[in-house]
Order: C-alpha cells, then sequence, then structure tokens
C-alpha cells in the first residue's frame, strides 16, 4: 500500500486538510473550512471561544478522516501561521489540541510560512522566467515572495501584518485607511523589492475571487487554478461589490460560505496591494502551504516561531 501522509494549515481565517498519497502523488481528501481565528485579534489579542470551538470542531472532523485512512493522529503534520504568533492564548488552545486530539500543532515563522508556500506553488505551476513573485494572503498576514523557479530557492520574502479578516475588521471600526497607510510608510523600501507586472497569488482570497470573476456558484479548481486575470478585471469586481454585505455575497456565491465575511476586506486589500506593486496580471494557485509542508515531510526546527 503506497504511504499517505496528512497536513494542517491552520490560519487566521481557515483551517486547511490535505490527505493524500506521496508518491505518486494523489490527493485523498482535500477540506476546508472557515473558523476565523484571527477576527477581533487585534483589539483582544486572543482567540475567540466561538472560534477555537470552531477551529477545535475542524480539526477532530480532519483527525476522523485521517485515521478512516490509516493516518494516526500523532503523524498529521499541523502548522500556525500570523494569528497563532500574536494570540496571547494560542499556546493554551494547541496544547489542549494535542492532549485530548493528539495532533501536535506548530507555529511557524513568517519565512517558514513564505519558504513552504513557494514549494507548494512550485510544485504545479508554470512560469515564464527563472524568478517569480508570489503573494500569499492569509487572514492576519501576507507573505509577499520572490522565489527562483529553477532551483525552487526562496530569494527573499517580507511577512505584512495585514490579511483579509484584519482589513474586514479594520473596514468596520474606520481604521483601515490609517492602518494600511502605516504599514506603507513602515515597509515602504521593503515593498519596492517586490514591484512586478506578473504576481502569482495564492490562498483563498485570490482563489475566491477568482471564482467570483468567472461567474461560478460552486467553487471549479480546474478553472481556477492556473487562472489569469488583470488587475483591471480585479478593480471591476471591487467596483461592482464594494458595498455588498456578506449576505448578498452568500446569495450571488454560494461557495463562499463563511469566507463571505471577509471576502470584501481581501477584495480592498487586494486591490491596494496590486497597485501599490506595479502588478499588470495575476496568475492564481490554489497550492499553497499545505501542499509545501506535504512535499517537505517535516517541519525542521528553523522553521518554528
Amino acid at each position: 500500500m503506497s504511504q499517505l501522509r496528512a497536513t494542517i494549515d491552520i490560519g487566521s481565517n481557515t483551517v486547511l486538510l490535505l490527505l493524500a498519497q506521496v508518491a505518486p502523488f494523489k490527493e485523498i481528501a482535500k477540506l476546508s473550512e472557515v473558523t476565523s481565528l484571527g477576527r477581533g485579534l487585534d483589539k483582544t489579542g486572543v482567540f475567540s471561544d466561538e472560534s477555537m470551538a470552531n477551529s477545535y470542531k475542524a480539526l477532530t472532523t480532519y483527525k476522523a478522516i485521517c485515521e478512516q485512512h490509516g493516518v494516526k493522529a500523532e503523524e498529521i503534520i499541523a502548522t500556525a501561521t500570523e494569528a497563532a504568533r500574536v494570540a496571547k492564548n494560542a499556546p493554551a488552545f494547541f496544547t489542549k489540541v494535542q492532549s485530548e486530539l493528539g495532533i501536535k500543532v506548530q507555529i511557524i515563522t513568517g519565512q517558514a510560512e513564505a519558504e513552504l508556500t513557494t514549494k507548494g506553488v512550485l510544485f504545479n505551476s508554470t512560469f515564464d522566467s527563472s524568478e517569480a513573485y508570489v503573494m500569499d494572503i492569509g487572514g492576519a498576514s501576507t507573505e509577499l515572495i520572490r522565489a527562483n523557479t529553477i532551483t525552487g530557492k526562496v530569494m527573499s520574502s517580507v511577512s505584512l501584518p495585514v490579511g483579509a479578516v484584519r482589513v474586514s475588521d479594520w473596514l468596520l471600526d474606520g481604521t483601515f485607511p490609517s492602518r494600511l497607510a502605516q504599514i506603507y510608510t513602515n515597509q515602504a523600501t521593503t515593498l519596492d523589492l517586490y514591484r512586478t507586472e506578473t504576481l502569482y497569488c495564492v490562498a483563498g482570497t485570490l482563489t475566491s475571487l477568482g471564482n467570483m470573476h468567472l461567474g461560478h456558484k460552486s467553487f471549479v479548481e480546474d478553472e481556477v487554478h492556473g487562472l489569469r486575470m488583470k488587475v483591471s478585471e480585479l478593480d471591476e469586481l471591487l467596483q461592482r461589490y464594494g458595498n455588498w454585505n456578506p449576505t448578498q455575497f452568500t446569495e450571488e456565491f454560494p461557495f463562499l460560505g463563511k469566507r463571505a465575511n471577509s471576502i470584501l476586506g481581501g477584495l480592498t486589500l487586494v486591490h491596494h496591494l496590486l497597485h501599490r506593486l506595479g502588478v499588470k496580471e495575476v496568475v492564481v494557485s490554489t497550492y499553497g502551504l499545505r501542499y509545501g509542508t506535504f512535499l517537505e515531510g517535516e517541519i525542521k526546527d528553523g522553521y518554528l516561531a
């Protein structure tokens, strides 16, 4: 029987599972659950009880699926990113997860997140040159990456403290313009290093926007992966949906589910970042962190936050 491996990506907005055969690579299960661990984090400094309960429920489901296929809970490679790096109660929550579910969650650095995300994107994308720029918009952070497509090495990366969930919160309390301006000021020189006409984009915000651009009610991954969109087309999405509320998004695009609560924040952030970076076209990838973790097969000590 071929070896199976499972990875879980606990992000600031979603908890993602990938269960697959190692060689030859073959997906067995790929699931996503919006749990919004990063919601309200800037105000409270902690995960909310609701988001922890939703995340625990998702992890319980994922554990059962893995065990049904012969992968034990302690064999699952689980990572957590920006929200876990910030939340004061993250260690206590993940200790509970390990003691009760047997899943060891490892909080990784922004640099590790960039490297593993890049490994995932390079795994199933085609490139026009030896250098590619990648953007990974999460719930609480955004990674900008410059990578060598031939060697697979990350040449440079930066983790910005802004993501779809954070922007959604900032839009509600009216602080988005000032907060984004501060990030631009703090990272002015660094951001200039990632100016590019073509940007490879990964994670839920961009894959959802791609599916919306195609007009699908359900998520059609085969059409979203590799999709090329002009920045002007993403601008049109913001013009069309910039005043919509979560209910309207859910009714028009049922596939969004709970992501309807943060999609406008994500779209707003995409608009501003793409123009700041001088991007003309984006290429969407559905292969991100959990794929890179799968390919790596372990979390190195140097990856730990």
